[in-house]
């Protein structure tokens, strides 16, 4: 039997190495407790994706006797489920999704796509690390690295086999989640695949990808107005690089 000790570590490994939030400064930045308010009339969601600022958002929206049609969201992200769900009521409200500086990791998977009409700045970044799919792209950070190699090698395949059970239980949201919005299922995967390895490995300080107007257009994310185009991303964040993927038009199926 494992100790007690031992579950904890693994359940908070479990934790850290698959909650998608994204690894950069942007991310440190926002670990102070989410913001989440009304100004001019449009609701305002600032810092990590978490269950109790969507609680909060929520009661807000509730409470108001004139409902806001605009959700203007700044955050590196949060764990998978929380933001679909965020995603889901956004969509189920029809509201508009605002991006005037960043929507990174799961924020751009789920939260960004479900906005019935897209805003964005002209230096704005919507930027993508990967979905829940393939266990198998999972990356550890250093700390958590070492965390995992000091586990026993029966704890290290207990972890990944629970790695691969969250895996496949997301993916499945993920893929009915990504079909309800009308997007492809690949939006927060594309850079995951083998044939855009390169131009992940010739830009090694890159936080990710993001894609051009015309690109989300072909992923299913449409109506995107960009506030004084023409749209650069990152073009003020100067620590957060994203490379911009080239999409490919998919063959509609033989009738």
């Amino acid at each position: 039997m494992r100790s007690l000790t031992s579950l904890t570590l693994h359940h908070s490994l479990l934790a850290l190495a698959y909650s998608f939030v994204a690894l950069s400064s942007a991310a440190a930045a926002e670990k102070e407790t989410t913001q989440v308010y009304l100004s001019n009339g449009q609701l305002e969601y600032v810092g990590l994706l978490d269950a109790a600022a969507n609680q909060r958002l929520f009661a807000l929206y509730d409470a108001l006797p004139i409902k806001p049609t605009v959700l203007s969201i700044r955050s590196p992200g949060g764990e998978v489920n929380t933001c679909m769900s965020l995603g889901s009521w956004v969509r189920e409200h029809k509201l508009d999704v605002q991006v005037l500086e960043f929507c990174a990791s799961s924020c751009a998977n789920y939260v960004f796509p479900a906005g019935l009409h897209k805003i964005v700045s002209n230096f704005a970044v919507i930027g993508y690390h990967g979905g829940p799919g393939d266990p198998r792209h999972l990356a550890f950070d250093d700390n958590t690295q070492k965390i995992y190699d000091a586990l026993s090698p029966t704890e290290q395949k207990a972890f990944m086999d629970d790695i691969n059970k969250m895996s496949m239980a997301n993916g499945l949201r993920e893929a009915a989640y990504f079909q309800h919005l009308g997007v492809r299922p690949d939006l927060s995967s594309l850079g995951q695949n083998d044939e855009y390895e390169h131009f992940i490995k010739t830009n090694p300080d890159a936080a990710g990808w993001t894609y051009t107007l015309e690109d989300f257009a072909l992923l299913g994310v449409r109506d995107i107005t960009v506030i004084n185009p023409p749209w650069k991303p990152g073009s003020a964040l100067k620590h957060m690089a994203f490379v911009t993927l080239p999409v490919v038009k998919q063959a509609k199926p033989e009738q």
